[in-house]
Protein backbone atom coordinates (compact mmCIF):
# COMPACT_ATOMS: atom_id res chain seq x y z
CA UNK A 1 0.00 0.00 0.00
CA UNK A 2 1.89 3.30 -0.62
CA UNK A 3 0.80 5.03 2.31
CA UNK A 4 3.21 2.40 4.02
CA UNK A 5 6.03 2.55 1.84
CA UNK A 6 5.32 6.54 2.67
CA UNK A 7 5.34 5.44 6.23
CA UNK A 8 9.22 3.38 6.24
CA UNK A 9 10.55 5.64 3.77
CA UNK A 10 9.72 8.16 6.77
CA UNK A 11 10.82 6.40 9.37
CA UNK A 12 14.19 5.62 7.23
CA UNK A 13 14.63 9.11 6.63
CA UNK A 14 14.09 10.55 10.48
CA UNK A 15 16.36 7.77 11.66
CA UNK A 16 19.58 8.48 8.98
CA UNK A 17 19.09 11.81 9.87
CA UNK A 18 19.28 11.14 13.75
CA UNK A 19 22.38 9.14 13.15
CA UNK A 20 23.83 11.91 10.93
CA UNK A 21 22.89 14.71 13.77
CA UNK A 22 24.86 12.02 16.51
CA UNK A 23 27.98 11.97 14.38
CA UNK A 24 28.26 15.03 14.13
CA UNK A 25 26.72 16.81 16.94
CA UNK A 26 27.34 14.64 20.06
CA UNK A 27 27.51 17.40 22.33
CA UNK A 28 23.99 18.94 21.25
CA UNK A 29 22.69 15.36 21.46
CA UNK A 30 23.62 14.85 24.85
CA UNK A 31 22.07 18.44 26.04
CA UNK A 32 18.85 16.85 24.34
CA UNK A 33 18.68 14.00 25.79
CA UNK A 34 19.26 15.32 29.43
CA UNK A 35 16.41 18.40 28.70
CA UNK A 36 14.49 15.51 27.64
CA UNK A 37 14.44 13.78 30.77
CA UNK A 38 14.23 16.62 32.70
CA UNK A 39 11.19 17.32 31.04
CA UNK A 40 9.71 13.97 31.69
CA UNK A 41 10.75 14.24 35.75
CA UNK A 42 8.86 17.83 35.95
CA UNK A 43 5.78 15.86 34.49
CA UNK A 44 5.99 12.81 36.38
CA UNK A 45 7.53 13.74 39.79
CA UNK A 46 5.84 11.45 42.05
CA UNK A 47 7.45 8.30 39.73
CA UNK A 48 10.76 10.35 39.71
CA UNK A 49 11.04 10.54 42.92
CA UNK A 50 9.76 6.50 43.34
CA UNK A 51 12.97 6.05 41.11
CA UNK A 52 15.50 7.95 42.55
CA UNK A 53 14.77 6.64 46.23
CA UNK A 54 16.89 3.40 44.74
CA UNK A 55 20.19 5.25 44.26
CA UNK A 56 22.95 5.56 46.88
CA UNK A 57 24.80 3.19 48.94
CA UNK A 58 22.94 0.22 49.75
CA UNK A 59 24.57 -1.45 52.60
CA UNK A 60 25.80 -5.13 52.16
CA UNK A 61 27.41 -5.88 55.42
CA UNK A 62 29.74 -4.51 58.28
CA UNK A 63 33.27 -4.52 58.52
CA UNK A 64 35.10 -6.93 60.76
CA UNK A 65 37.58 -4.91 63.60
CA UNK A 66 40.33 -3.92 61.53
CA UNK A 67 39.12 -4.83 57.65
CA UNK A 68 38.44 -2.55 55.22
CA UNK A 69 35.66 -0.64 53.92
CA UNK A 70 35.02 -1.74 50.41
CA UNK A 71 32.48 0.55 47.85
CA UNK A 72 31.24 -1.36 44.51
CA UNK A 73 30.47 0.78 41.82
CA UNK A 74 28.88 -0.65 39.04
CA UNK A 75 28.81 -0.11 35.26
CA UNK A 76 26.35 1.08 32.84
CA UNK A 77 22.97 -0.52 32.57
CA UNK A 78 23.80 -3.06 35.25
CA UNK A 79 20.41 -5.02 36.52
CA UNK A 80 22.33 -5.41 39.96
CA UNK A 81 24.18 -8.76 39.26
CA UNK A 82 27.09 -8.07 38.75
CA UNK A 83 28.22 -8.25 42.10
CA UNK A 84 26.76 -11.73 43.11
CA UNK A 85 30.15 -13.74 43.57
CA UNK A 86 32.49 -10.32 44.61
CA UNK A 87 30.17 -9.20 47.32
CA UNK A 88 29.51 -12.46 49.24
CA UNK A 89 33.54 -13.49 48.94
CA UNK A 90 34.31 -9.81 50.68
CA UNK A 91 31.66 -10.47 53.10
CA UNK A 92 33.19 -13.58 54.18
CA UNK A 93 36.87 -12.51 54.59
CA UNK A 94 35.31 -9.44 56.90
CA UNK A 95 35.38 -6.77 54.89
CA UNK A 96 32.95 -3.93 54.74
CA UNK A 97 30.58 -3.48 51.76
CA UNK A 98 28.41 -1.21 50.30
CA UNK A 99 27.60 -1.23 46.77
CA UNK A 100 26.58 2.16 45.04
CA UNK A 101 23.41 2.63 42.90
CA UNK A 102 23.23 5.64 40.58
CA UNK A 103 20.96 6.47 37.18
CA UNK A 104 23.72 4.52 35.17
CA UNK A 105 22.66 5.92 31.55
CA UNK A 106 22.55 9.74 32.54
CA UNK A 107 25.85 11.92 32.35
CA UNK A 108 29.05 9.86 33.77
CA UNK A 109 29.97 13.77 35.68
CA UNK A 110 26.61 13.64 37.16
CA UNK A 111 27.25 10.11 38.56
CA UNK A 112 30.75 11.22 40.01
CA UNK A 113 28.51 13.75 41.80
CA UNK A 114 26.08 11.40 43.51
CA UNK A 115 29.15 9.35 44.29
CA UNK A 116 30.48 12.22 46.09
CA UNK A 117 27.75 13.13 48.17
CA UNK A 118 27.96 9.52 49.11
CA UNK A 119 30.82 9.29 50.16
CA UNK A 120 30.43 12.69 51.83
CA UNK A 121 27.69 10.63 54.02
CA UNK A 122 30.08 8.12 54.78
CA UNK A 123 32.20 10.40 56.57
CA UNK A 124 29.42 11.28 58.79
CA UNK A 125 29.67 8.14 60.29
CA UNK A 126 33.15 8.16 61.34
CA UNK A 127 34.39 6.46 58.56
CA UNK A 128 37.89 7.97 57.70
CA UNK A 129 38.92 5.77 54.32
CA UNK A 130 37.73 3.28 52.04
CA UNK A 131 38.68 1.33 48.97
CA UNK A 132 36.76 1.26 45.64
CA UNK A 133 36.12 -1.62 43.30
CA UNK A 134 34.43 -0.64 40.16
CA UNK A 135 33.23 -2.50 36.88
CA UNK A 136 33.30 -1.18 33.12
CA UNK A 137 32.41 2.44 33.42
CA UNK A 138 32.03 2.48 37.01
CA UNK A 139 35.84 2.90 37.27
CA UNK A 140 35.12 6.07 35.39
CA UNK A 141 32.59 7.41 37.38
CA UNK A 142 35.54 7.67 40.14
CA UNK A 143 38.27 8.48 38.23
CA UNK A 144 35.98 11.33 37.57
CA UNK A 145 35.13 11.95 40.89
CA UNK A 146 38.69 12.07 41.91
CA UNK A 147 40.25 14.15 39.28
CA UNK A 148 37.27 16.83 38.41
CA UNK A 149 38.39 20.00 39.50
CA UNK A 150 34.62 21.04 40.06
CA UNK A 151 34.70 18.10 42.64
CA UNK A 152 37.46 18.03 44.81
CA UNK A 153 36.63 19.22 48.33
CA UNK A 154 38.70 22.38 47.97
CA UNK A 155 36.44 23.84 45.40
CA UNK A 156 33.50 23.35 47.11
CA UNK A 157 32.10 22.88 50.50
CA UNK A 158 32.50 18.76 51.25
CA UNK A 159 34.09 15.93 53.16
CA UNK A 160 33.95 13.18 52.30
CA UNK A 161 36.40 9.81 52.90
CA UNK A 162 39.52 9.00 51.54
CA UNK A 163 39.75 6.67 48.72
CA UNK A 164 42.69 4.54 49.69
CA UNK A 165 42.64 1.84 46.89
CA UNK A 166 41.05 2.11 43.37
CA UNK A 167 40.78 -1.73 41.68
CA UNK A 168 38.98 -1.03 38.03
CA UNK A 169 37.97 -4.10 36.29
CA UNK A 170 37.26 -4.35 32.94
CA UNK A 171 36.90 -0.32 32.94
CA UNK A 172 37.02 1.56 28.87
CA UNK A 173 39.25 3.89 29.97
CA UNK A 174 39.45 5.02 26.54
CA UNK A 175 36.10 4.13 25.51
CA UNK A 176 34.56 1.29 23.46
CA UNK A 177 32.73 1.52 19.91
CA UNK A 178 29.77 -1.05 21.28
CA UNK A 179 29.19 2.30 23.17
CA UNK A 180 27.09 3.38 19.94
CA UNK A 181 24.29 0.05 20.29
CA UNK A 182 24.25 0.29 24.45
CA UNK A 183 20.56 0.49 23.66
CA UNK A 184 20.95 -3.59 23.55
CA UNK A 185 22.03 -3.08 26.96
CA UNK A 186 19.28 -1.32 28.42
CA UNK A 187 16.68 -3.74 26.84
CA UNK A 188 18.49 -6.06 28.76
CA UNK A 189 18.80 -3.82 32.09
CA UNK A 190 15.27 -3.42 31.81
CA UNK A 191 14.37 -6.96 30.89
CA UNK A 192 16.06 -7.93 33.97
CA UNK A 193 14.40 -5.67 36.21
CA UNK A 194 10.91 -6.64 34.73
CA UNK A 195 11.28 -10.07 35.85
CA UNK A 196 12.63 -9.49 39.40
CA UNK A 197 9.86 -6.50 39.67
CA UNK A 198 12.10 -3.79 40.52
CA UNK A 199 10.75 -1.80 37.72
CA UNK A 200 8.88 1.46 36.84
CA UNK A 201 6.91 2.28 33.91
CA UNK A 202 9.46 5.36 33.47
CA UNK A 203 12.43 4.06 35.16
CA UNK A 204 14.14 3.68 31.47
CA UNK A 205 14.43 6.97 30.86
CA UNK A 206 14.52 8.18 35.02
CA UNK A 207 18.27 6.23 35.05
CA UNK A 208 19.34 8.42 32.55
CA UNK A 209 18.58 8.97 28.32
CA UNK A 210 21.52 7.73 27.41
CA UNK A 211 24.16 10.30 27.75
CA UNK A 212 26.19 8.26 29.50
CA UNK A 213 26.48 6.43 26.16
CA UNK A 214 28.10 9.44 24.30
CA UNK A 215 30.32 10.18 26.87
CA UNK A 216 31.51 5.94 26.62
CA UNK A 217 32.73 7.03 22.58
CA UNK A 218 35.85 6.63 22.38
CA UNK A 219 37.95 10.29 21.90
CA UNK A 220 34.72 11.83 23.26
CA UNK A 221 35.01 15.11 24.66
CA UNK A 222 34.21 13.77 28.48
CA UNK A 223 37.43 11.06 28.28
CA UNK A 224 39.52 13.16 26.34
CA UNK A 225 39.20 15.79 29.50
CA UNK A 226 39.63 12.98 31.96
CA UNK A 227 42.63 11.07 30.52
CA UNK A 228 44.23 14.28 30.42
CA UNK A 229 44.01 15.16 33.83
CA UNK A 230 46.71 13.49 36.34
CA UNK A 231 45.88 10.44 38.38
CA UNK A 232 44.49 10.76 42.05
CA UNK A 233 47.26 11.04 44.04
CA UNK A 234 46.59 10.03 47.18
CA UNK A 235 44.89 6.64 45.97
CA UNK A 236 46.77 3.47 44.34
CA UNK A 237 44.82 2.20 41.28
CA UNK A 238 44.89 -1.06 39.37
CA UNK A 239 43.09 -2.44 36.37
CA UNK A 240 42.38 -5.58 35.71
CA UNK A 241 40.92 -6.70 32.27
CA UNK A 242 39.56 -9.57 30.48
CA UNK A 243 41.00 -11.21 27.52
CA UNK A 244 39.04 -14.29 25.19
CA UNK A 245 41.72 -15.19 23.52
CA UNK A 246 40.47 -17.52 20.46
CA UNK A 247 42.38 -17.29 17.26
CA UNK A 248 39.10 -17.51 14.92
CA UNK A 249 38.26 -13.78 17.29
CA UNK A 250 41.66 -12.52 16.18
CA UNK A 251 41.49 -13.39 13.02
CA UNK A 252 37.99 -11.57 12.36
CA UNK A 253 39.06 -8.57 14.69
CA UNK A 254 41.86 -7.88 11.97
CA UNK A 255 38.91 -8.56 9.21
CA UNK A 256 36.65 -5.68 10.92
CA UNK A 257 39.89 -3.25 11.28
CA UNK A 258 40.77 -3.75 7.54
CA UNK A 259 37.36 -3.16 6.63
CA UNK A 260 36.62 0.10 8.45
CA UNK A 261 40.10 1.71 8.75
CA UNK A 262 39.92 2.19 12.58
CA UNK A 263 43.76 1.75 13.70
CA UNK A 264 43.28 4.10 16.57
CA UNK A 265 41.43 1.62 19.04
CA UNK A 266 41.42 -1.99 19.14
CA UNK A 267 38.54 -3.94 18.50
CA UNK A 268 36.82 -5.01 21.91
CA UNK A 269 37.45 -8.51 20.63
CA UNK A 270 41.04 -8.31 21.11
CA UNK A 271 39.76 -7.96 25.01
CA UNK A 272 36.46 -8.74 26.98
CA UNK A 273 34.39 -8.63 23.93
CA UNK A 274 33.20 -5.25 25.05
CA UNK A 275 36.47 -3.32 25.96
CA UNK A 276 39.37 -3.39 24.70
CA UNK A 277 43.45 -3.88 26.11
CA UNK A 278 44.52 -0.96 25.15
CA UNK A 279 41.06 1.02 26.25
CA UNK A 280 41.48 -0.44 29.90
CA UNK A 281 45.41 0.29 30.31
CA UNK A 282 46.03 3.53 31.94
CA UNK A 283 50.14 4.50 32.13
CA UNK A 284 51.60 4.41 35.19
CA UNK A 285 48.91 1.88 36.37
CA UNK A 286 49.24 -1.96 37.33
CA UNK A 287 48.00 -4.15 34.63
CA UNK A 288 46.29 -7.41 34.70
CA UNK A 289 44.60 -9.52 32.70
CA UNK A 290 42.56 -12.43 33.60
CA UNK A 291 40.67 -14.57 30.89
CA UNK A 292 36.63 -14.32 30.34
CA UNK A 293 34.37 -11.68 28.74
CA UNK A 294 32.86 -8.96 30.47
CA UNK A 295 31.33 -10.14 32.82
CA UNK A 296 32.37 -13.58 33.34
CA UNK A 297 35.82 -12.39 34.43
CA UNK A 298 33.72 -10.90 37.82
CA UNK A 299 30.43 -12.94 37.89
CA UNK A 300 28.99 -15.99 37.27
CA UNK A 301 25.60 -16.71 34.71
CA UNK A 302 23.83 -18.74 38.16
CA UNK A 303 23.77 -18.52 41.28
CA UNK A 304 23.87 -22.40 41.77
CA UNK A 305 27.45 -22.07 39.98
CA UNK A 306 30.94 -23.07 41.63
CA UNK A 307 32.53 -21.69 39.39
CA UNK A 308 35.34 -18.56 40.64
CA UNK A 309 35.38 -15.58 38.35
CA UNK A 310 39.12 -14.90 37.79
CA UNK A 311 39.31 -11.94 38.35
CA UNK A 312 37.90 -11.64 42.34
CA UNK A 313 40.70 -13.63 43.96
CA UNK A 314 42.64 -10.91 42.34
CA UNK A 315 40.74 -8.22 43.28
CA UNK A 316 41.26 -9.68 47.10
CA UNK A 317 45.23 -9.90 46.79
CA UNK A 318 45.12 -6.26 45.81
CA UNK A 319 42.94 -5.19 48.86
CA UNK A 320 45.33 -7.13 51.17
CA UNK A 321 48.12 -5.53 49.78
Amino acid sequence: MPWVRRLLFTILLVTLAWQSFKVAFPQQELSIRAQFRTSLESLFPRQAQESKSRFGLIRMHDAAPGKTEVVLVHGLDDPGKVWMNLAPTLSAEGYGVSAMEYPNDQAIRQSAKLLQRALHDLSRQSFTQVSIVAHSMGGLVVREMLTSPSLTCSAIDCQRVRVDKLIMVGTPNHGSQLARLRGLSEVREQLSRLVSGDVGWLDWIFDGAGEAGINLVPNSDFLMQLNARPHAKDTAMAVIAGIVAKEPLDALSELLTANTGDQHHEWPLEGDMLVSLSSAKLVGVPFYRVSGNHLSIIRNVSKNSERIPPAVPLVLRLLKE
